[in-house]
């Protein structure tokens, strides 16, 4: 996304769902209005956006309607991902699912339980975000499913489980929905402990994806040194991962999670090959092995009261040295992409406070706003990825004017860095000397008062004193 695109959201909008196909080209064109207001400030209500009863009300009718769907609202935008995915040679597939409580909507219609205790109520939602494998550049999203968590039958039988459709399943459905990887390209799925699916990992294989999984299951493992007229003993994953030596080490940053505050983190690695076997009793495609590699991520020494760090990752990606293992492990830490769009689509787009009257009006809405927090973290990239670039490459000379003047420095000029820093101190960023970049809130807030800004400039132009 250029600039212009984050300038203009009408632009925007139109090419982002103006190709949308709902079977009336009226629906089409409320679409788009609607995406275009609602982009201007996605944390608003809908009557806020439409601004007056009339569009509101045609806005509560669109989403309401039982043709209108979320896969029909977001096929466009994944079809648009899909092609600049196949632009590049390496790509990251990060995925993971997350809830959307709608506990305080006590009318909706269709919610499920999501694991909250007993009144807890919402629904899922299955993502998978493309991102070039080399330089994190955020792609957009390549498949989405949300879905109503059903409660087992009563009296359920363990051979009747096996044959209901399982919740992770999800996981297959999502990559076989995005298709066979092009010629000439590697695609890689990355994913938390929820992806270690046995089936899943061969759905990948037949579909021709590499995969970076953090294990969450203790395996039966076979090496391949051991000759197979040998009968070799069968291991564990997780006891094979935790008894190599260390093969190297370094600082980790680790990212700030629920009551956790980020920090720095010396870490050892190790890796081996491993043939993964097929599990006795569990779900299969096939009895076939699996060849992959196993890396471990430990913290000998952690901070007095911290809990050590460790991540055992399983990956087809083939590791040759400590370079290529270090690469998987740093996958795996851009997979926290995914924390910071759900981050956004919940606070940025407040998904959870909107007041629909359905899951299925939810849903459709939601087709609307992933798109939108896709945008905001493209904002906080394109401050992050080429901070030297001259401002005037990512936006119009005149909202540099406006920052400038509105900064008291009207005749420096700007770098993206530059740019990004004093738009996000507009909206809280302090922008000291230890501060690390701006984040996606302090960002859109800053942009926000820009853009409401450049507005009266604007008015100002067509309505000059008298």
């Amino acid at each position: 996304m250029d600039g212009e695109r984050l300038e203009h959201p009408d632009k925007w909008a139109g090419e982002t769902f103006g190709t949308t196909e709902l079977g009336d080209l009226r629906r089409t064109d409320r679409l788009v209005q609607m995406a275009t207001v609602i982009a201007e400030n996605p944390s608003a209500s809908l009557p806020e956006s439409m601004r007056n009863w009339a569009d509101t009300l045609a806005a509560y009718r669109f989403l309401d309607n039982e043709a209108v769907t979320h896969e029909q609202i977001m096929t466009p935008h994944w079809r648009t991902t899909r092609q600049e995915a196949m632009q590049r040679s390496r790509v990251l597939l990060a995925a993971d699912t997350t809830d959307i409580n709608l506990s305080s909507h006590e009318t909706a219609e269709g919610p499920g339980p999501i694991g909250r205790g007993n009144k807890a109520q919402g629904f899922f939602v299955h993502t998978v975000l493309a991102m070039d494998a080399d330089s994190q550049q955020l792609l957009g999203c390549l498949y989405q499913e949300p879905f109503v968590r059903q409660g087992a039958p009563k009296g359920e039988t363990k051979a009747q489980r096996k044959k209901r459709v399982r919740e992770s399943q999800v996981w297959e459905r999502s990559i076989q929905a995005i298709g066979p990887v092009p010629d000439q390209q590697k695609w890689i799925y990355v994913g938390d402990r929820g992806s270690d699916i046995y089936t899943f990992w061969q759905t990948c294989e037949q579909l021709g994806y590499d995969f970076v999984v953090r294990v969450a299951q203790d395996r039966r493992v076979l090496l391949d040194e051991i000759p197979e007229a040998e009968d070799p003993e069968v291991l564990r994953l997780k006891t094979l991962a935790r008894a190599l030596p260390a093969q190297g080490g370094r600082v980790l940053h680790i990212p700030a999670q629920r009551q956790r505050p980020a920090r720095d983190a010396f870490v050892q690695i190790s890796w081996q090959e491993v043939r993964i076997q097929p599990p006795a009793n569990g779900a299969a495609l096939s009895k076939t092995e699996v060849k992959a590699w196993v890396v471990h991520v430990w913290e000998p020494e952690p901070p007095q009261g911290v809990e050590p760090l460790e991540w055992i990752l399983v990956t087809t990606v083939p590791i040759a040295c400590e370079q290529d293992a270090w690469e998987r492990v740093k996958w795996y830490k851009w997979k926290w992409l995914l924390v910071d769009f759900h981050k956004v689509l919940k606070t940025g787009c407040g998904i959870e406070v909107r007041q629909k009257q359905t899951v299925g009006a939810m849903w459709n809405l939601l087709g609307i706003l992933t798109p939108m927090a896709i945008r905001l973290l493209w904002l906080r990239q394109t401050a992050q990825l080429a901070p030297d670039t001259p401002a005037t490459e990512v936006v119009s000379q005149e909202v540099i004017d406006v920052v400038t003047h509105l900064d008291k420095r009207p005749k420096v000029i700007l770098t993206a860095n530059d740019l990004w820093r004093t738009i996000a101190s507009f909206g809280g960023y302090l922008n000291r000397k230890g501060d690390g970049p701006p984040g996606w809130q302090t960002l859109w807030k800053g942009w926000l008062y820009i853009q409401t800004v450049l507005q009266g400039v604007h008015l100002a132009t067509r309505f000059p004193p008298s």
